[in-house]
């Protein structure tokens, strides 16, 4: 490895967005702002994911940082050097495309060299079998693009972004196209990769694991702005919003109609027939919110409830060997809950239950504007 290190003068720098927005114009008809004023500042060899749903903005930023989108307003800068008008070739960054853009002609190897060789970088062929042998693709080297599968052409995609080495690394859904174990290969592969040579990467992705993962922080897009920024951990225990509660998390979160209670001076949140403990202070009472509760927090046990407990009732139930999962119908409540039991618990359809979460783990919103209620 000290023999790739040495290929290159690059440094990894810091990345700074300051107001970037992008409105599509088109003649008779309204204008659209895809990307509405975000703002990023990221540490040099920081790993960022963009996570959000499609049309949410997040590759439209990648192409703007990389020179193929122009910037409506604001400012892109690299360390303190503005590219905002600069065209793709000078802006120093490296992008490994989900459309692959591969040249056809050229097999494998020309492609993740073509670049190298034309700058005239040392040991070209020693780097680009480096980076094959990283990401289990020597077999590859000879062929070309016409004969590869969709998760191959991806691999060789992302293989010559990271060639280059570049300060700043920009990678669009760099894993959709491959199957389930090559994407975990690659993926930890990548981090190792960022980690080794300390690129500056931002990564787009709808993919929850991929970002949670891979990224140092995530920064959660929701129609061209974004909802939360943050660490993983942050991001998934402290959620800004609504929005990021419910993207964010696998089984998604639960979320019911609630009250909150003041009674005696402890706050609760009263769902159906029963109530819950909750830790707010700024909540009055008989505001009327969304409770937001993650399957994995969710507790159960086979009780008849006593007053002022939540009931609920078995739908069904799953064993899926390292846990359980449980649909339940809360006693009072048009609606329904999932809850991971632990791998030894089991439950029969109609059985009866209490049902609670400590309350630090349950989250309120506003019911109007989804904001978070602390």
């Amino acid at each position: 490895m000290t023999a790739t290190r040495d290929r290159t003068t690059s440094v990894a720098q810091s990345l700074t967005l300051e107001h970037l927005t992008k409105t599509y114009m088109s003649r008779g008809r309204e204008s659209f702002q895809a990307v509405k004023g975000i703002e990023l500042d990221i540490a040099p060899g920081e790993l960022i994911a963009l996570l959000g749903p499609s049309g949410c903005g997040k590759t439209t930023t990648l192409r703007m940082i990389a020179g193929l989108e122009t910037v409506t307003s604001g400012d892109i800068r690299i360390g303190d050097r503005t590219i905002t008008n600069l065209p793709p070739g000078k802006r120093g960054v490296g992008v490994g495309f989900e459309s692959y853009a591969l040249y056809p002609p050229l097999s494998v190897r020309e492609n993740l060299s073509y670049g190298l060789l034309a700058r005239k970088v040392p040991r070209a062929n020693e780097l680009v079998n480096t980076i094959a042998r990283r990401l289990e693709m020597q077999d590859l080297l000879d062929l070309r693009p016409a004969s590869l599968s969709s998760g191959q052409k991806q691999r060789v995609a992302l293989a010559r972004a990271l060639v280059r080495n570049p300060p700043i690394l920009l990678l669009d859904e760099p894993l959709s196209h491959l199957d389930a174990s090559a994407r975990q290969r690659v993926r930890r592969e990548l981090k190792v990769l960022q980690r080794e040579f300390g690129y500056t990467t931002i990564v787009v992705t709808h993919d929850q694991v991929e970002a949670l993962s891979l990224a140092d922080r995530l920064a959660v897009m929701d129609g061209g702005i974004i909802a939360q920024f943050g660490t993983p951990d942050e991001v998934f225990d402290d959620p800004a919003n609504l929005f990021v509660a419910g993207f964010v998390g696998e089984p998604q979160i639960n979320v019911l109609d609630g009250v909150v209670r003041r009674d005696r001076g402890a706050p609760s949140v009263e769902i159906g027939t029963g109530r819950m403990p909750v830790a707010v202070s700024s909540v009055a009472d008989g505001q009327a919110v969304k409770v937001g509760i993650r399957p994995q927090d969710t507790l159960i046990s086979i009780a008849t409830a006593s007053t002022g407990q939540v009931s609920a009732s078995v739908q069904y139930f799953e064993h899926l060997m390292e846990f359980g999962q449980a649909s339940l119908e809360v006693t009072g409540v048009d609606a329904s809950v999932l809850v991971q039991t632990p791998a030894q618990e089991s439950f029969k359809p109609h059985d009866v239950c209490t049902l609670w979460a400590p309350p630090n783990q349950i989250y309120l919103f506003d019911p109007d504007t989804g904001n978070r209620l602390r």
